[in-house]
């Protein structure tokens, strides 16, 4: 069995960021990280799903639809991780000129998932 890649935190402490970077992005910003999920290959399906789920969040959070945003880590498996974090890395490249609201929340996505420690990013 491979190990778990993902750093497993129950600290709402650490989504600050993510919701920050979440809210920076413009209505644009986010439908287009939404349907990026559905278009490119689902080769890191979790963490595909979390992002558009994510982006739906702060769209209903706009408008005053107030839920919890569960964490990445709570949907992505074990077995996933790897190639959640390489799919975070190869994702965030795409809105890297384009978008530096997009690129922050990857940023922060990637922080959560490797806990901080420079793991592969």
């Amino acid at each position: 069995m491979q190990a778990d890649p993902i750093k497993r935190s129950t600290s709402d402490v650490d989504l600050r960021s993510i919701k920050a970077a979440l809210a920076g992005m413009s209505e644009s910003e986010l439908d287009t990280l939404s349907e990026t999920t559905y278009k490119v290959d689902q080769f890191a399906p979790a963490l595909l799903a979390w992002l558009d789920s994510a982006c739906v969040w702060q769209v209903q959070h706009r408008v005053g639809i107030h839920y919890e945003l569960q964490p990445p880590e709570t949907v992505i498996p074990p077995e996933q991780g790897d190639i959640s974090i390489d799919a975070a890395i190869v994702v965030r490249r795409f809105f890297l000129q384009d978008s530096p609201a997009v690129h922050a929340l990857f940023d922060a996505v990637l922080e959560r998932l490797t806990g901080g420690d420079g793991q592969k990013h």
